[in-house]
């Protein structure tokens, strides 16, 4: 056990990472294969893998071949290295650790994903009703290290029978026994871990090839840390603070809003109770909530409170809102109105029905639930971000956040492809601009089309034109952050397209960059601290190349160590692609600005640890899967209307 004084240097300096290295490093195997000659890997050819080996001896002349473990027609023979391809020999451990499952367990103890493009495997801990509580094995090669060893984690996978519940969330550990937020989420994981290792591993480990037996440790591999910097944020006179709300509260917000404003409130005839408590919380004055009002936080000024109440959400009745929202915006044509609908938390037709109508007339929506409204303590401490949200849709600025990269613009790249029996019918994707201060610019439509081709076409032409656009506002760094999901034709589409315009054009002296950017990602981290969270802003190098890190958003903060919700895992980000090569601290400067955008989000105060680039994205593809059809005029609305 270390001292306090050892745990808190190594809490500063190493991060245990989810990956256990095997106690063989150094090995051969044998394997047949074929020389690959452009054939497809459908038909007779699904069960092999491709790679690449060398041709004999010299490790530089190498060729792609068809490879099996096991001896076939056509197929020669020969004994591969460890080092002669990462990729080929985790396969390899894969096929020694599928070989001993079969062996060693009953087919309801494992479970192999149809997913082929990750060699994972589950191993069934508990089962019950509601689903399976797993912990998945993946051979994974740690660069930093030069060690190859099992990617280890545990994961509650839901029965698709049953509906998402609080007992899920339980099972999957996000939530505590009590069903709060899980505050020792990270403890909670590991114990998980080293309870399978502990008891049930001796039943796969060790794996066996000819006279090589590879055990695995029980010990998490160490990975060297450092932190990125704090967040601050900028407000009214180029103010800043390290806090949000005490930023906002004491400087004003950023950019203020001139016209008045006024509310309109949409509501079930008995709803009205809570329609009259948001009103008094919204002006700072309803009883036992300390939120000093939209006017005085803001610096703004309410003209007129208008109720529209309704017996039902019937269409008609909706409707019927609506004229009275745009017949409330011809008669106050000087002043900025804002629908504000109480609904029901699982009526999410309405909800989505008046998001929809409202949009195609430019107007923003606000929406609170009945049930929000019903519990005083929720009210209490989410009315802050609905004065937030309010204020952010009507086109006021109230924070931006100091960058690294002064002139730079960043495109958050999102998709919502139809989809038709597992067959993409229509390809749809966008962006969600801001620069590198997170300040909201725009939303633009890349593509759309029924045909893949026109629809690379088209988002190859689009993310240029955009370029252009801001190369005259003298903008000189610009960044793309992708979500892995989009395919690698798509990525390389774009950064030809803008290879080629800068060549043409002569531009030598802009940046552009292609991270990728993964929230749900494999890996995970468990620091020398008590609650074993790593503070705010801890990263990690998973790889050299292509560079990749793991950067933790939330954590604990150094003024503050003590933990009171879940804490999330890390987020993945890989340099994917650059115009130019960038050194170890230009990197870091580049993660800089993906952390600090997890700041700029106005959705709420301290909300969701995410850079807006991604998580603004994600808002946006919720709503285009739920509208009837695209909406033509989305990249007119010049506010944050996804709020």
């Amino acid at each position: 056990m270390l001292n306090n004084k050892g745990k808190t240097n190594k809490a500063h300096s190493f991060i245990r990472i989810n990956f256990y290295p095997i106690t063989v490093q150094e090995f051969e195997f044998k394997i047949w294969r074929k020389p690959y000659q452009g054939e497809s890997k459908e038909g007779s050819f699904q069960d092999f893998c491709r790679n690449s080996l060398p041709k004999q001896i010299n490790l530089d002349e190498r060729s792609d071949y068809w490879i099996s473990f096991e001896s076939g027609e056509d197929f020669e023979e020969f004994v591969c290295k460890q080092n002669y391809n990462h990729r080929l020999t985790q396969h390899f451990l894969f096929h020694l650790l599928l070989q001993k499952v079969k062996v060693n367990l009953r087919e309801n103890e494992y479970i192999t994903p149809r997913n082929k493009f990750r060699k994972i495997l589950y191993l069934v801990l508990n089962e019950n009703t509601q689903g399976q509580e797993v912990v998945w094995l993946e051979p994974y090669f740690l660069h930093p290290v030069d060690k190859f060893g099992f990617l280890i984690d545990f994961k509650f996978r839901k029965n698709p029978s049953i509906p998402f519940s609080r007992t899920i969330q339980r099972l999957s550990l996000s939530l505590d026994s009590n069903y709060r937020s899980n505050r020792n989420f990270y403890g909670d994981k590991y114990q998980k871990v080293q309870s399978f290792l502990n008891n049930y591993s001796q039943k796969i480990f060790p794996l066996s090839s000819n006279d090589i037996q590879f055990q695995i440790t029980k010990i998490p591999h160490d990975l060297p840390i450092d932190n990125l910097e704090t967040k601050k944020y900028v407000f009214k006179n180029n103010n800043t603070d390290v806090s949000q709300y005490k930023g906002l509260d004491k400087n004003g917000p950023l950019e203020n809003i001139q016209k008045n404003i006024v509310l309109q409130f949409i509501y079930l005839n008995t709803y009205k109770y809570l329609a009259d408590d948001l009103k008094k919380a919204l002006i700072g004055d309803l009883y036992g909530i300390a939120f000093k009002g939209l006017e005085s936080l803001f610096k703004i000024k309410i003209k007129e409170i208008k109720d529209t109440m309704i017996s039902d959400y019937s269409k008609r009745n909706l409707e019927y809102s609506i004229k009275e929202t745009l017949t409330l915006k011809q008669t106050e044509n000087n002043a900025l109105i804002i629908p504000i609908l109480i609904a029901h938390k699982e009526d999410s037709e309405t909800y989505y029905f008046m998001k929809y109508q409202l949009l195609k007339e430019s107007l923003p929506l606000q929406v609170v639930t009945s049930q929000l409204l019903r519990k005083k303590d929720n009210l209490k401490w989410s009315i802050s971000n609905i004065a937030l949200q309010i204020f952010a849709k009507i086109g006021g600025k109230p924070w931006q956040v100091l960058p690294s990269h002064e002139k730079g613009i960043i495109f958050g790249i999102g998709q919502a492809h139809q989809k038709s029996d597992d067959e993409i019918i229509r390809y749809f994707a966008y962006s969600v601009c801001t620069d590198s201060s997170g300040l909201y610019k725009k939303i633009s439509i890349l593509g759309r089309s029924g045909d893949v081709r026109s629809y690379l076409e088209q988002l190859k032409d689009n993310i240029v034109k955009t370029v252009e656009q801001y190369l005259n506002e003298k903008y000189t760094t610009y960044v793309l952050h992708v979500p892995f999901k989009i395919r690698k034709y798509e990525i390389n589409v774009i950064y030809k397209a803008i290879t080629e315009y800068a060549n043409q054009k002569e531009i030598n002296n802009i940046n552009f960059v292609v991270l990728r950017i993964n929230t749900r990602n494999k890996f995970f981290g468990y620091a020398y601290t008590n609650s074993m969270v790593p503070y705010e802003s801890t990263y990690t190098l998973l790889s050299n190349t292509p560079p990749s890190y793991l950067v933790w958003f939330e954590g604990l903060q150094y003024h503050r160590e003590t933990i009171y919700k879940r804490i999330a895992g890390p987020v993945y980000i890989e340099f994917y692609w650059s115009n130019k090569e960038l050194s170890k601290e230009e990197e870091k400067k580049y993660l800089q600005d993906i952390l600090n955008l997890s700041g700029a989000n106005w959705r709420g105060f301290n909300a969701k640890s995410l850079p807006i680039s991604v998580y603004y994205c994600q808002l946006i593809a919720s709503f285009i899967k739920k509208f009837p059809e695209e909406i033509e005029n989305i990249e007119s609305v010049i506010n944050p209307w996804f709020l």
